[in-house]
């Protein structure tokens, strides 16, 4: 199980097109974290952004188990990035140290890849390398979207972590031999959107209006899944975990039932199997920061 990490936005706020629970209560957390450990899930993925997700984790990740922990830096509005805005990210990391109840965490990430690409957005990364040479965080690197942002980072930074978003509709990484790109680099792959928010999980039916469009995929990967005697979960979940090539799959977890399906469905493998015909290239549909809904 050490392949799966946690996401952990919903432990500080809604997240999700298809969270009807809300935020995930204390308690939940609590038995989460300990599904998690006897089942040698170490990493957790958070940010300072998540709400009130550093704090909650804080509370109940003991140090007497190694958890290898993820945070993120805040994200500038500003086009240009200048003294201020390191003075920002620094002391956004020592809050999130201190809400984490850690001395340090296994990474930190660039909530923004953006960032780093604006006018003087090098001032960023050597902030970063400078945590890491004191040994305040052991692995640094970036959260992309696209195939574009990625491109222009690894030209510019050598960044040791890489997330990105891969899922059954969303293979752009995968077929454009990006993965292989970053394993030759010795760069780790962190796979996030598995489930694209959650929708690959909901019905064609109950779709909202805006999903339309790809409705007709929604019913292929269904009946897809039925015909493998799998449910859509584990269906989703096999793909990503085929891919050997990726380090971490993060997955957000709700509640406790919740991981115990992840749990469930991770040793399944479907690897032989090809699904390009689920493909979406549209990015108004497999990037979430652009749905209108």
């Amino acid at each position: 199980m050490n392949r799966i990490a946690l996401g952990t936005v919903q432990f500080g706020m809604q997240y999700g097109v298809s969270n009807n629970n809300g935020q995930t209560t204390q308690d939940q957390v609590r038995e989460i974290l300990k599904l998690a450990k006897k089942n040698d899930i170490r990493t957790l993925d958070t940010a300072a952004l998540y709400g009130e997700s550093e704090s909650v984790i804080g509370l109940f990740t003991e140090n007497s188990y190694d958890w290898k922990i993820v945070t993120k830096t805040p994200q500038f509005v500003d086009k240009s990035i200048n003294a201020i805005h390191i003075k920002q990210l620094e002391k956004s990391f020592k809050q999130s140290l201190l809400n984490l109840n850690k001395r340090s965490v296994y990474g930190l990430l660039l909530h923004s890849c953006d960032d780093l690409l604006k006018h003087n957005g090098e001032l960023i990364f050597k902030s970063m390398e400078e945590l890491k040479s004191a040994g305040l965080v052991k692995k640094i690197g970036v959260s992309v979207y696209n195939s574009k942002q990625l491109d222009a980072i690894l030209e510019k930074f050598n960044v040791d972590i890489v997330q990105l978003p891969i899922n059954i509709f969303d293979q752009h990484f995968f077929l454009g031999g990006w993965l292989k790109r970053l394993k030759d680099n010795n760069i780790e792959i962190h796979a996030r959107s598995v489930f694209l928010q959650g929708l690959l999980l909901m019905s064609p039916d109950s779709l909202p209006p805006y999903f339309s469009p790809i409705k007709e995929k929604m019913v292929k990967f269904s009946k897809m899944a039925s015909n493998f005697s799998l449910s859509k979960l584990e269906l989703a979940l096999s793909y990503v975990m085929c891919i050997h090539e990726i380090d971490q799959v993060v997955i957000g977890i709700n509640n406790l039932q919740h991981l115990h399906e992840i749990i469930n469905a991770a040793s399944i493998r479907v690897s032989t199997r090809d699904f390009s015909n689920l493909l979406i290239d549209d990015p108004a549909f497999i990037n979430p920061t652009n749905w209108k809904i």
